[in-house]
């Protein structure tokens, strides 16, 4: 990314990659663990200043290495909540909007 800057990184569901740290005992934990240390040594080369952006996402938030959270590594964290039910309802609304739907099915329910 830096050779190519100015780059954004996008990692999805980095929780696969970036769980707490434990005692590993398969060598698929472990391997899992190096990645993590290199994720983390890569984002500790970045500054303020740089090009590259790192964009991560989870819906497990809860099960990241608290080393990755650490200030200077990720700047902001933005939380999307669970959709309320009228926000459901409206979402539903607008996936269906150009949807054939049964007379039988209501959006309000």
């Amino acid at each position: 990314a830096r050779e190519n800057s100015p780059a954004i990184v996008f990692i999805d569901e980095v929780d696969a990659i970036a769980t707490k740290r434990f005692d590993a005992q398969t060598g698929a934990d472990r391997e899992v663990q190096r990645i993590l240390l290199e994720l983390l040594n890569q984002m500790d080369g970045f500054d303020q200043t740089t090009t590259v952006k790192v964009i991560m996402a989870t819906n497990r938030a809860d099960t990241l290495d608290p080393a990755l959270l650490r200030p200077g590594r990720l700047d902001r964290k933005i939380e999307f909540p669970l959709p309320d039910r009228r926000q459901r309802r409206l979402i539903f609304q607008t996936i269906t909007a150009k949807m054939n739907l049964s007379d039988e099915v209501d959006l309000e329910d």
